[in-house]
């Protein structure tokens, strides 16, 4: 729902859901603008979100097989900590139409004091992640590639530990060293985060950023 009232849509225009997974963003806009269109590397996730989009396109970030201004609205949730930086904005801030508005959303460290846990901690769950982000980070990608940042929001999420590791890929013990990390983590930490054990579980108060940027016109 930020994602969405900060992407400001109306009813004529067209919204490029980057990472589109299963769908569940571009889901929120289905219906609300004249088309979605989904994009992923990912053939066998987007299977998932047919219904969820007027048209999905199997293409990496970087290179989007679009034409330059063609896209009204670009919204990405957790996409950017898998791709090359900038060359993945770049492209976004290419297909954008002049006055186009992008919305970046991804999971972050609350600043120097707890980044090198909170980063070690993300690269432990998804050995995928190549970009890790702090406050300030996502801004100054998006102004290195021409884009007007308008807004960032910072957005709390209370996450069960157990139920963030479980995504199907990790082993026990991959699990288990992620938890391990957790009950060793800093005074620093556990007071950023909120650390609470709960029955066996970790409950953590991560931190998402959420940025709206614009091209100018």
């Amino acid at each position: 729902d930020t994602i969405f009232a900060l992407a400001e849509v109306r009813g004529g225009e067209t919204v490029l859901d980057l990472a589109t997974g299963t769908g569940i963003v571009a889901g929120r806009f289905r219906g609300q603008v004249k088309e979605v269109i989904g994009l992923d590397i990912s053939a066998d996730m987007t299977r998932q979100a047919s219904a969820c989009v007027d048209r999905m396109i199997i293409s990496p970030i970087e290179s989007i097989p679009l034409e330059s201004g063609s896209v009204d609205v670009c919204v990405c949730r957790q996409g950017l900590q898998f791709v090359s930086l900038p060359e993945a904005v770049e492209e976004i801030a290419r297909v954008l139409r002049p006055g186009g508005r992008a919305v970046f959303c991804h999971l972050a460290a609350y600043g120097d004091e707890d980044k090198t846990e909170a980063f070690k901690i993300q690269a432990l769950r998804n050995p995928a992640r190549v970009n890790f982000f702090k406050p300030g980070d996502l801004e100054s990608v998006a102004r290195s590639s021409g884009l007007t940042v308008a807004e960032t929001v910072r957005y709390l999420s209370v996450e069960s530990v157990d139920r963030w590791i479980d995504h199907g890929v990790l082993s026990a013990r991959e699990r288990k060293s992620i938890k391990d990390a957790y009950l060793a983590s800093s005074e620093g930490f556990r007071r950023l985060h909120k650390i609470e054990e709960n029955g066996g579980d970790i409950f953590d108060t991560m931190l998402f950023l959420i940025i709206r940027a614009e091209k100018p016109k």
